[in-house]
């Protein structure tokens, strides 16, 4: 697993403006093939994120043994998928301490939330404010105990 600091190079090395034949929406189609599956069991109400415009399915789950996130999601469009691909890459078997070290916002050093529509882009940013607390307050719980 590369670091979030390298991973962040290489998403802003993606999105950057002329750096594809195919933009933006492109590279998140192509990343759609990157999101692992998610176990259908787990595509219930329960796992229904609510605050994006297409349907998506997001499961958090804390390994207490190893002290990390465990990130798995799916959607139902294409583009929200590559979006998930990122997510996921991003947040999913970090610590609990990296998972809290890294707030949504550090996606906008790569450039890509300006070239989404405003409705996805508030979405998107829901669920990496979502993924975020729950890693801040494992983190937090963490600290507590030791």
């Amino acid at each position: 697993m590369s670091s979030i600091e390298d991973y962040m190079a290489s998403l802003a090395d993606r999105f950057r403006p002329g750096s594809g034949s195919g933009g933006p929406v492109i590279a998140l189609m192509e990343m759609a093939g990157d999101l692992p599956a998610m176990d259908p069991a787990l595509k219930t109400d329960e796992t229904l994120f609510h605050g994006c415009q297409s349907r998506v399915w997001l499961d958090l789950r804390a390994d207490q043994d190893t002290g990390t996130v465990r990130v798995a999601a799916d959607s139902d469009a294409r583009i929200m998928r590559g979006l998930l691909s990122i997510a996921v890459s991003l947040y999913d078997g970090r610590s609990f301490g990296e998972v809290a070290a890294t707030p949504p916002d550090r996606l906008r050093e790569a450039g890509l939330i300006e070239l989404l529509a405003p409705s996805r882009a508030n979405g998107f940013h829901r669920l990496l404010k979502h993924i975020h607390g729950y890693g801040a307050a494992l983190a937090a719980e963490r600290a507590e105990l030791s």
